[in-house]
Order: C-alpha cells, then sequence, then structure tokens
C-alpha cells in the first residue's frame, strides 16, 4: 500500500465533514469579493456621485458579510479540526495496535525513540496538514482565482499586467520545492535519531551510571543535539532564500496597481471606484503569492 492510499483509508471516513469544510471555504473565497466591490460602488456612486442615499444599504451590505463570513470561517475551522483530530485518533491507534503484533526482529532493527517520534512528530505533521493545510490552499486558490476574474471584469490590460507576475512565482516555488523536500527529511532524521539517543539513554540510566558513562554520553548527546541544530539552520536557510522572492512578487502587484492603475484613473480609461475596487481585491492575490512557497 502506498503512503497517500494509506493516509485516504483514514481520511475516508471523514469525506462528508470534510466535504462541509471546502464548501464552507468555497463560499468564504466567494463572499470575499463583495466588500471591494461595495466599496467601488460606494466611491463611485456615493462619494463622486453624491447620492448618499445609498449608503446606510451598502454599509449594512458590508457588515452583514463581514459577520456571516465570521461565522463561517469560524465553523469551517472547527469542522477541519475535528476531522484531522479523529484522524489522528485512528491513526495512532492502528499504527500502536501494529506495533504489538510485529515480533523481536522488528525490535532488533528499529529503535524505540525513532518509533516514537513517529507516533508523535510525524503524526502531528498529518494533523496539521488536514486541519490547515489543506483548506489554507485551496482558499488560496480559489480567492487568487475569483480575484483575477473580477479583475478583469474592470480592466483587461489592468489584469494581465498583474498575472504577468504568475510565472516569476511558479518558478520560484519550483525551486524551493526541490530544495525544501530534502531539508525537511533531514530535519526529521535528525529529530528522530536525538529522539532515540534520549530514549535509550533514559531507560538504560543505571548502565550508564554504573559505568561512570556520563560524560562520555553526554558528549554524544551534544553530537546528536548539533547534528539537529544544523540541520535545523540548513532548513531556514532555504525559507531565508526564498521568502523575500515571494514577498518582492506580491508587493510588486502594489506597485503595477499604483503605477499603471494610477495612469489609466487619470486619462479616464477606469474610474476611481474601479481602482479602490482592484486594490481591494489586491490583498486576495498578494496572499496566495506569499504563501506560495
Amino acid at each position: 500500500m502506498t503512503p497517500l492510499k494509506w493516509f485516504y483509508s483514514f481520511l475516508k471516513r471523514y469525506r462528508a465533514r470534510l466535504c462541509l469544510g471546502l464548501f464552507l471555504t468555497t463560499c468564504i473565497a466567494g463572499l470575499s469579493i463583495v466588500n471591494p466591490y461595495l466599496s467601488g460602488i460606494i466611491v463611485d456612486d456615493v462619494v463622486l456621485a453624491g447620492d448618499y442615499g445609498l449608503l446606510p444599504g451598502l454599509i449594512a451590505c458590508l457588515l452583514g458579510v463581514t459577520a456571516f463570513t465570521g461565522i463561517l470561517r469560524f465553523s469551517y475551522q472547527v469542522t477541519f479540526e475535528t476531522v484531522s483530530q479523529g484522524i489522528l485518533y485512528d491513526m495512532r491507534g492502528k499504527v500502536y495496535r501494529k506495533l504489538l503484533e510485529e515480533d523481536f526482529s522488528f525490535y532488533n532493527r528499529k529503535r524505540t525513540g525513532d518509533l516514537m517520534s513517529r507516533q508523535t512528530g510525524d503524526m502531528d505533521a498529518i494533523r496539521h496538514f488536514v486541519a490547515a493545510v489543506i483548506y489554507t490552499v485551496y482558499q488560496n486558490i480559489l480567492m487568487f482565482t475569483f480575484a483575477l476574474l473580477m479583475i478583469f471584469t474592470v480592466n483587461t490590460r489592468l489584469a494581465l499586467c498583474m498575472l504577468a507576475v504568475l510565472p516569476f512565482t511558479a518558478i520560484a516555488a519550483y525551486r524551493q520545492s526541490r530544495e525544501v523536500k530534502p531539508a525537511f527529511q533531514r530535519n526529521r532524521s535528525c529529530f528522530s535519531s536525538l529522539n532515540a539517543f534520549v530514549q535509550e539513554n533514559v531507560s538504560g540510566n543505571r548502565v550508564v551510571k554504573a559505568f561512570a558513562k556520563e560524560d562520555y554520553e553526554i558528549e554524544k548527546f551534544e553530537k546528536e543535539n548539533d547534528k539537529f541544530r544544523n540541520s535545523q539552520i540548513m532548513g531556514s536557510r532555504v525559507w531565508m532564500k526564498y521568502v523575500p522572492i515571494f514577498e518582492i512578487l506580491s508587493h510588486s502587484l502594489t506597485v503595477i496597481l499604483m503605477v499603471y492603475g494610477g495612469y489609466m484613473v487619470i486619462h479616464q480609461e477606469i474610474s476611481l471606484g474601479d481602482l479602490v475596487r482592484v486594490n481591494g481585491y489586491l490583498w486576495m492575490l498578494n496572499n496566495p503569492l506569499r504563501m506560495a512557497g
């Protein structure tokens, strides 16, 4: 059985709740385009045109959408967290029962600390994936798509200028993924080794004391600890290298909007309300680009 099939064997029990969470996420992404759109109407029809009778209704809509979005956001976060905790519970139980069924040769090959790290850190990483990563990726894709479509309805040329940033983001994300995977695997391996070493020394502390090997074991621990620290630093350097690139690419959208969008307002190719509307959609483009890695 492949790892993904093994993971899906736990996930399929919670498919209904997961689909509910994704549906709520879709609703939130759809509602995110409402407030910027209403803000543009306020600028064009209320502030510039002077039709102040529209203002109370528009403000009520803004407040209503904000409150409803908050309720939906709370609901889908609870849903995904419930699913993740259920998967973690089932997974730990099955793995623990499997460990009890293994023979002596298995435990001769595997260290206890390594098995413990898989029952704790590795499984918690899976729980985090279900509780946060799934809906974060899905929501950012939807929000980026919806915002881009709304910008196209304002002005095609302006949307295409913003779309020009995407190839650079894709290249940076691809190159980062090639470096992140081995760095993460190295971190998990070093953490597992450190955990195994500590477990073996704590359980065998009587032997260590009997042979007066405390200093020797401390020296070995420091070497394992140094390896783990160095692997963490090397992994952080990957983020240090690529995070500024994603930040620059995301903020370049603001520059494009202010320069080219301002030029279009001056030449009356779009209205001031359209510029405000696109500026409201800007965070829906910025955030996915910043989190692309």
